[in-house]
């Protein structure tokens, strides 16, 4: 049996939005993979230790400031690519988040359909 060291419980979505992210270690600019309510990935300019506490600002399209994520965990890293799993989210950057995700979704789910449309039957 195969063993993961982390699961998720909700799907991630593909983003590309620039971030910024600091530990004790360092403070760097990065970019966002994908996203969901719990956590996502990135890719940063400077180098994160696995299961380092840190402090991420998302710039999130359509929103006119940061979304501050109070204290998120390093899940995992590859390089300078890595996960982040959110422990403190603040109720407004819930929110903002949870809008950010919901047109994600409904993105998502008009690009299946229109496949769905399109497609011949055989």
């Amino acid at each position: 049996m195969i063993l993961f060291p982390h699961t998720r419980t909700y799907n991630r979505f593909p983003f590309h939005f620039p971030l910024i992210v600091g530990s004790e270690a360092c403070v760097c600019e990065g970019t966002l993979r994908n996203l969901s309510m719990h956590g996502g990935s990135m890719v940063c300019d400077g180098e994160l230790s696995l299961g380092s506490k840190v402090r991420v600002s998302l710039l999130l399209p359509d929103q006119m400031s940061a979304v501050p994520i109070e204290l998120g965990r390093v899940a995992w890293v590859q390089g300078r690519e890595c996960g982040v799993e959110f422990m403190q989210l603040p109720l407004q950057s819930r929110l903002r988040l949870n809008r950010a995700l919901r047109i994600a979704l409904i993105q998502f789910l008009d690009a299946c359909n229109n496949r769905e449309w399109h497609e011949p039957v055989v």
